[in-house]
């Protein structure tokens, strides 16, 4: 008879991926991760549990493939490329801070020789058969858990996150990789198959640049998109699920890991995206974090095996070595880090690093697969990941020094010269710190003499002491009338420090592209000036709100960091004096408030209001 399919377990799965978020929200103390949540659940009600949903279900097993391949798609769109120094085209000088990119690759490189011979000591004493396969579980780090950790302590935009960020990205994109490699050596040996990966990443160069010419060159197809972006057509969105499958697709052709495809095509959306695509990102997020990926860690949960774990006393001996193991090929290498950063620092960094989740359950998943990995070994590796992922994150917020968490951080300038001191001027008439960076002493003892905190510091090959002043910031401008000194400065406030808002003015249109690709903001006078006066013709009172800083009223931006207002409606929060919350910008997206916004870790409130009032707000969500 043909078996019939049944939605019960999938409203079984549903119903807790509803439920775990709310139960986990009412015990905060215990810090766990929503996905740790998930997987427990999973284990209640599957195999290890109470048995309501089956180890293999059509119906979720598919979906819980999709959910993987989401959660790799959605990693790919995470890389900020204009950060990682890709686009830069000038040398670098020889006595420049290692950048976080080379920081981080030379950190992978340390772990995965580590790795490698964990492998195969774990391979000679016989508690695995795969030493290659070993060695890239171990080399594995969560990206998923790394980044809302550095965002909820503010160090997503600092030199040292942007280190962290870019380790966790190296280690996940490398392994991926390897393991792509690897699991086809296994299966098919050595043989010129192994070369059809790279078809992978060739279509994946050709899709990004005949795609930036398709979607951003051609006149009227953003038009037609933006147009198609309705309700009903959602055009955007059916766009990334076509690219995300045609990759995934091609892998799966090509004899590959599909979760290299779905990466690969997550990061052409990356690339190809412009800031009004910002409602894209977060409907994908919502499709998938909302649906398709809790789905994937329950049934995690659902196939864990802890009676072949607990009747195998090897698999249960070997628990304390992989988590041993786990630490030591992250904390050893993290050591590198000390060339740049405090020791607090470093060994925050390694144990932040150490956690993981999504990519070691599904190598070791991958690994069961193609027989080199037992049902029990599977099951250590599943408990050790959920283990370092309860552990990791806690400690390294007791760990990391809190002089890294400056909530205000100075604003610097670069250039002191009659632009640059009427823009320190202005920002330190609103009450912002600035501090204004320029190698001419007369310069310097000009703004001196007007009130303004001056150093005398190179600014093209950076000092010591311009290192310093900005490992502090998170926010820079620069006015030199030297286009490529500015693209200089800019390039390496982007790449070697980690800057997150870097303005510069630019008084050529036709270099604002260059700029923008390594996410610096241009000012441009010529293509800015009609926009401004356009805003003001409208906007009478906008004017005096931008320019005045001798009256008692601010217009600034606020970020939220106090934890005892994430996740409340703005109705709900009793704001000082005559404060008017103007907008809220959440992951780079700006959206008009009403008293139904939730705010979240890390967004921005622009408010309006007296300076009084507007300090205390400071300090309120500070």
């Amino acid at each position: 008879m043909e078996e019939t399919l049944s939605f019960l377990p999938l409203l079984i799965v549903i119903f807790l991926a509803f439920l775990v978020p709310i139960t986990l929200s009412r015990f905060r103390k215990l810090r766990l991760p929503i996905v740790v949540g998930e997987i427990i659940a999973g284990i209640i009600i599957g195999r290890s549990g109470f048995g309501l949903v089956q180890h293999h279900e059509v119906v979720l097993d598919l979906l819980a493939e999709l959910g993987f391949v989401f959660l790799m798609f959605l990693s790919g769109m995470e890389i900020d490329f204009s950060s990682l120094g890709l686009f830069s085209s000038k040398k670098k000088s020889e006595n420049q801070p290692a950048s976080p990119i080379r920081l981080a690759a030379i950190s992978f490189l340390l772990t995965l020789g580590l790795s490698i011979l964990i492998g195969f000591a774990f391979t000679r004493a016989g508690l695995a058969s795969s030493p290659w396969m070993i060695a890239l579980i171990l080399s594995t780090t969560s990206l998923g858990v790394v980044v809302p950790v550095l965002k909820e302590q503010g160090l997503s935009s600092g030199r040292y996150g942007q280190t962290l960020l870019i380790a966790a990205l190296i280690a996940d994109f490398a392994t991926m990789l390897l393991i792509t490699v690897v699991v086809a050596a296994l299966s098919h040996g050595l043989t010129l198959d192994i070369l059809l990966i790279g078809l992978l990443f060739v279509a994946f160069f050709l899709v990004y640049y005949f795609g930036g010419i398709f979607f951003n060159r051609i006149k009227g197809i953003r038009r037609v998109l933006e147009e198609l972006s309705s309700a009903t057509s959602q055009i955007k969105v059916r766009a990334a699920f076509t690219m995300m499958l045609i990759f995934v697709a091609l892998a799966e052709m090509l004899g590959t890991e599909i979760i290299l495809g779905a990466f690969l095509a997550g990061a052409i959306i990356s690339l190809l995206k412009r800031p009004e695509d910002s409602e894209l990102v977060h409907q994908l997020d919502a499709i998938g974090y909302g649906f398709f990926i809790p789905i994937f860690f329950i049934m995690v949960g659902v196939d864990f095996n802890l009676a072949s774990l607990i009747n195998s006393p090897s698999a249960l001996l070997l628990v304390p070595y992989l988590l041993l193991a786990a630490a030591i090929v992250k904390l050893l290498p993290a050591l590198v880090l000390k060339t740049s950063f405090s020791w607090r620092q470093t060994l925050a960094a390694g144990t932040l690093l150490s956690s993981r989740l999504s990519l070691i359950i599904a190598a070791s998943a991958i690994g069961m697969r193609i027989g080199v990995i037992s049902e029990p070994f599977n099951a250590s590796i599943i408990l050790v990941a959920i283990i370092t992922v309860v552990i990791a994150p806690p400690l390294f917020v007791k760990m990391v020094p809190r002089d890294d968490l400056v909530e205000d951080p100075a604003i610097v300038v670069m250039g002191a010269g009659p632009l640059g001191l009427q823009v320190a001027q202005h920002v330190q008439g609103h009450g912002d710190p600035v501090i204004i960076i320029d190698e001419d002493p007369a310069r310097i003892e000009r703004a001196a003499r007007s009130g303004l905190e001056a150093v005398q510091a190179a600014t093209d090959r950076f000092d010591p002491l311009t290192e310093e002043i900005l490992n502090k910031t998170n926010r820079l401008v620069c006015v030199f009338s030297d286009i490529e000194k500015n693209y200089r400065i800019c390039e390496r406030a982007r790449t070697t420090f980690g800057i997150d808002h870097v303005v510069a003015r630019l008084t050529a249109p036709g270099e604002i592209s260059r700029f923008e690709k390594i996410g610096v903001t241009p000012l441009n006078p010529a293509t800015d000036q009609a926009v401004l006066l356009g805003l003001i013709i409208r906007n009478p009172t906008m004017y005096e709100l931008l320019t005045r800083s001798d009256d008692s009223r601010d217009l600034c931006e606020i970020a939220i960091r106090n934890p005892q207002y994430l996740n409340k409606p703005l109705k709900e929060i009793d704001f000082p004096g005559d404060m008017l919350v103007v907008a809220v910008r959440k992951k780079g997206e700006l959206i008009v408030p009403r008293g139904d916004t939730i705010l979240r870790m890390g967004d921005h409130l622009t408010v309006l209001g007296s300076n009084d009032c507007v300090g205390n707000t400071r300090e309120l969500f500070g």
